[in-house]
């Protein structure tokens, strides 16, 4: 493996992911994030050996810089460590957001792909401590360690243990805010950093956009007939594909709606940001200056 995007969960690596796919220099495999190295939450998963792993790079060409874009593995007490181990060569892609930003954002995610269910975003942040203890973990959680929030945009700790294990020939650090900004110098900045020439792209559409769910009900209940894969749906969704019908499609877009930011309590977001400041001043002095944009 050549280069690895390794997180943050909702800070713009399915765009980075995406933009980066359509160069020819490079190859990502169809699944974004296959989180294999990732074995302390092995809800999220998609492979579970090294060869199926590398199976996922077999249409690679010779020419093309294989990429991973994984976004757990900069929370992981494991997988940076395992990485290095395998791959002593390859190269690293952070992106950080404003954590707070990033917090409220993530719970979205995570209520719309149903591992989280308390829609209330406050009580949800509360519950960390009970849900550490394997309570309150909803029934549709496929991964209970996404539900620690705080664990998960943990840069006071996760960010000066990257910068010591990875030289600084091997690490690029992006701000969410600064790349988005102007997404084609930040693409250049990436080429640049893996020495790749430019391709020429122009489109930076943002990717991953908030979405949530019209009626969870039957997202919970789609989810149980996929997962469940039963006699009765396998043959259901066989004749209905020949018929070029595809259901799991036309339920997905059906039942999906744009997402809205929740609105924050002053308590609260001042309780959040009186939190992350820590993590705010560990990325600063890591960069060597300000995040003016995360500065209220």
């Amino acid at each position: 493996m050549d280069f690895f995007i390794v997180g943050y969960p909702k800070a713009g690596t399915t765009s980075l992911y995406e933009y980066m796919k359509s160069n020819p220099m490079l190859f990502f495999p169809e699944v974004k994030e296959p989180h294999y190295f990732t074995r302390d939450y092995p809800g999220c998963r998609v492979v579970d050996t090294f060869d199926q792993y590398m199976s996922l790079y077999q249409a690679a060409s010779e020419q093309q810089l294989k990429g991973d874009a994984s976004a757990s593995v900069i929370h992981s007490d494991f997988a940076l460590d395992e990485i290095i181990n395998k791959f002593p060569d390859a190269k690293f892609i952070v992106i950080l957001r404003d954590p707070v930003a990033a917090f409220v954002s993530f719970h979205g995610e995570l209520l719309h792909n149903l591992n989280e269910a308390e829609q209330d975003i406050e009580r949800a942040w509360y519950l960390q401590e009970e849900r550490a203890k394997g309570e309150c973990i909803p029934s549709t959680c496929l991964e209970p360690g996404f539900l620690q929030y705080k664990s998960v945009f943990n840069y006071r700790s996760q960010l000066p243990a990257f910068f010591d294990k990875v030289p600084e020939s091997q690490r690029l650090v992006l701000i969410f805010e600064e790349f988005f900004a102007d997404p084609r110098s930040g693409y250049l900045q990436v080429l640049d950093f893996l020495k790749i020439k430019d391709d020429g792209q122009l489109n930076f559409a943002a990717k991953n956009t908030a979405r949530k769910h019209r009626f969870r009900t039957l997202a919970e209940i789609h989810k149980k007939l996929v997962n469940g894969n039963s006699i009765f749906y396998r043959w259901a969704k066989a004749v209905l594909s020949f018929l070029g019908v595809h259901p799991s499609s036309l339920i997905a877009r059906f039942n999906q709606v744009p997402g809205g930011k929740p609105e924050l309590s002053t308590k609260f977001k001042g309780e959040l940001e009186q939190y992350f400041q820590a993590d705010i001043d560990a990325v600063e002095k890591l960069l060597g200056r300000p995040v003016d944009s995360w500065r209220k």
